[in-house]
């Protein structure tokens, strides 16, 4: 039965408006009332307070009441001019009304007019379920009605009703509205119709299920509210999760369900014509961990160098991962990937960890072969032609097919003439010179061989050649000379040095010496199409320095030898360039009776020491001059020389000139020039040294010019 709880009229206005529209509506459901009546609010009313005017603009014909727990307001229709008018138990005037509960009238204030009454929940987001009505219909005109479920302001359920005229009676007709959160009657034609027992269905709520967990075919109790409701197509639902369970409603708030099979944790759920109930914490169910295995084949032996993808599978369907108990034969990824890294035995675990729903799975391993495979081919082959044979490197394969390789294999083409080796260079014999050859080569190992190499660069084999060349013995800096070597083939031989900072040598052999030391020269010959390039033959000599200078003098007999000391190993004096002169005119009228001496030394490092013994002593009162700069980096000119030191029986004189110091006249490193004159008289009487040989004349000349002889005035110290 439906119970219509609705507001009292308390003003006076309201009540005079019933009292009129009794006196006008004569004709209809109202020409039954006998007279004008006051609304009494039963004492068990739940009233929400407040009123919402609609149609009218009255405020106090809004609020209809609670219906079965849901408070509910009228609304007005679409265009704003029906209303409803709720009515309370206790109303019993209308008397086809007595004993029916509470029933609703609907008019839009004139006949031949459709009307259109309004109930909808008060709490926004509440849903319930209609599955029947009781319409009072007193007008032959109404022939049918139009009742509308709402869900969020839309329309989700339409039902066309064909109405039955049984006046003065209630007519039930079913709805079977699911799952609303409003509903409206519109009628067909006629201004006035009044309903009554709508069969409410509020939306069910679970609060418990006991017990909480359990496997499919337990049986659980669900508490609640909302779960007796009719009118719902299928009835009483219950589901676990997905799963649909066989249910008993016990009551209004109890159901008896058993367990469908499932997994994991899954909300309970109760649906009616109301809706369906909403989930949380307490609506959860827990099916106990399934076991699960895992199905993986053993994958028999496998070859090195392969990648295959190994597959595993679990009962349960969730994914299987794999890992490697043999990191050093073999590795895999996650996905299944192997990577066969040696040979040997490889072992393989399959797991499935399991989740929510399922224990973790028995690891399955696998163990299985790594087996070798014939290694890969070879690369950089080079062949090197000799005379009837061919010399042949190579590169290893990048793959040894997890196997040591024992051999490698060296083809020519034409020919097909094989030579095979465990060491390079694998040689090659039995070939015809100047026959132009090319090389393949494979690698062995335990597993068998393996594929060619791409072709060497062709090479032609040559007759050989050899170098005669002779050692041409120690020689002295300053000489030259011209080397000889021969080939046998009668090629000419070609010479370089391997010593340039001591000596030189042309290709055609001229030798010469740059300082004194230690020289090597290579002989060679390239070889042509007939002949392969001869072994080239080196031969070391020494250029020992010259240390020494012996000549006559002028004014004294026999000779006078001027001897370097110093200057370290390679030092040495030039010839051409070292002599016993006779000197340019003296500053200050000093003569040279017995001439001077000047020298060349290369290759020294720091500085000189020159002796000289003359073969008579020096007279008394000798000087010693120079020509050079008197000062490091100074202009050269003649300057008295108090450095030298003279012996006793005055016939040894011995002076040290420091590279680039005073008195060397040449500023490349390494390298002293020095003219030295031992010199008598004053500045007044200066004496012509007579030249006894054209080649003095030569040497003056030089003096003057290249040294950049110039005469000084400075008188000579005294004797």
């Amino acid at each position: 039965m439906l119970h219509l709880q609705f507001l009292t009229m308390p003003f006076p206005g309201v009540r005079h408006w019933l009292c009129l529209a009794g006196q006008r509506l004569r004709r209809g459901v109202l020409a039954l009332l006998t007279g004008c009546f006051a609304l009494a609010l039963p004492a068990h009313a739940a009233v929400t307070p407040g009123a919402q005017g609609f149609g009218t603009g009255d405020p106090e014909l809004g609020l209809i009441g609670e219906l079965n727990g849901i408070a509910f307001n009228g609304l007005v229709a679409g265009d704003g001019q029906g209303w409803v008018y709720g009515k309370a138990d206790t109303y019993t005037s209308c008397n086809n009304c007595a004993g029916r509960g509470g029933f609703a009238l609907a008019e839009n204030g004139g006949a031949n007019t459709p009307s259109v009454a309004f109930f909808r929940a008060a709490s926004p987001g509440d849903r319930f379920g209609v599955s029947g009505v009781r319409i009072y219909n007193p007008s032959a005109a109404n022939t049918g009605m139009t009742v509308r479920g709402y869900r969020n302001g839309s329309v989700v359920q339409t039902v066309s009703l064909t109405l039955t005229r049984i006046s003065p009676m209630l007519v039930t007709y079913d709805l079977g509205l699911i799952d609303v959160d409003q509903v409206s009657f519109t009628s067909s034609h006629d201004w006035f119709f009044a309903i009554d027992d709508l069969g409410i269905a509020p939306r069910p709520a679970v609060s418990g299920v006991s017990p909480v967990g359990g496997a499919g075919g337990s049986t659980v109790v669900i508490t609640g509210s909302g779960f007796a409701a009719a009118g719902y197509p299928a009835g009483t639902v219950v589901r676990f999760g997905a799963a649909t369970a066989a249910a008993t409603v016990d009551s209004d708030t109890q159901i008896t369900a058993t367990v469908p099979a499932g997994v994991g944790t899954v909300d309970v759920t109760v649906t009616t014509a109301g809706g369906t109930s909403a989930t949380g914490s307490a609506t959860q169910f827990t099916y106990p961990l399934a076991s699960q295995s895992i199905s993986f084949a053993p994958p028999g032996p496998q070859s090195f160098g392969s990648a295959p993808t190994l597959v595993a599978t679990a009962s349960s369907g969730l994914p299987v991962s794999f890992s490697t108990a043999s990191a050093g034969v073999c590795t895999i990824t996650a996905g299944g990937v192997l990577n066969l890294v040696a040979t040997g035995n490889c072992t393989i675990h399959a797991d499935q960890p399991g989740n929510s729903s399922y224990s973790a799975a028995p690891r399955v391993s696998q163990t299985f072969a790594v087996q070798p495979v014939p290694p890969g081919a070879p690369t950089a082959v080079v062949a090197t032609a000799g005379d009837g044979e061919a010399f042949v490197v190579l590169t290893a394969p990048a793959s040894s097919g997890g196997d040591p390789i024992t051999s490698y294999t060296v083809t020519s083409s034409p020919g097909g003439i094989a030579a095979t080796g465990t060491t390079l260079p694998i040689r090659v014999s039995g070939l015809t010179n100047g026959q132009a050859y090319t090389f393949t080569a494979t690698a062995t190992n335990g597993a068998g061989t393996g594929p060619a190499s791409a072709a060497s660069a062709p090479a032609t084999p040559r007759s050989a050649q050899t170098i005669s060349f002779s050692n041409p013995g120690p020689r002295s800096f300053g000489t030259t000379g011209t080397l000889t070597a021969t080939a046998s083939s009668a090629l000419p031989v070609a010479f370089s040095s391997a010593t340039p900072g001591v000596c030189a040598i042309t290709s055609g052999g001229a030798l010469s010496f740059l300082t004194a030391g230690t020289c090597t020269i290579n002989a060679d010959q390239t070889g042509n199409a007939s002949f392969l390039p001869a072994a080239q033959v080196a031969q070391t000599f020494q250029v020992n320095p010259v240390l020494g200078r012996a000549s006559t003098v002028p004014g004294m007999a026999g000779f006078a030898n001027a001897t370097l000391s110093g200057g370290g190993a390679t030092c040495t004096l030039v010839a051409g360039d070292t002599r016993f002169m006779s000197p340019a005119p003296l500053p200050g009228g000093r003569s040279a009776p017995h001439g001077g001496f000047e020298f060349r030394s290369v290759g020294c490092v720091g500085s000189v020491t020159i002796t000289i013994a003359y073969p008579e002593p020096l007279p008394v009162g000798v000087a010693f001059w120079k020509f050079g700069p008197a000062s490091p980096g100074a202009a050269s000119s003649w300057f008295a020389w108090s450095g030298a030191t003279l012996s006793p029986d005055r016939r040894t004189v011995s002076y040290t000139i420091a590279d680039n110091g005073a008195g060397d006249g040449d500023p490349a490193v390494g390298v002293v020039l020095d003219p030295f004159v031992p010199a008598l008289g004053g500045a007044a009487d200066a004496v012509s040294i007579p030249v006894d040989a054209p080649w003095a004349l030569a040497l003056i000349s030089a003096l003057i010019g290249w040294l950049g002889w110039r005469r000084t005035t400075r008188a000579a110290p005294s004797a």
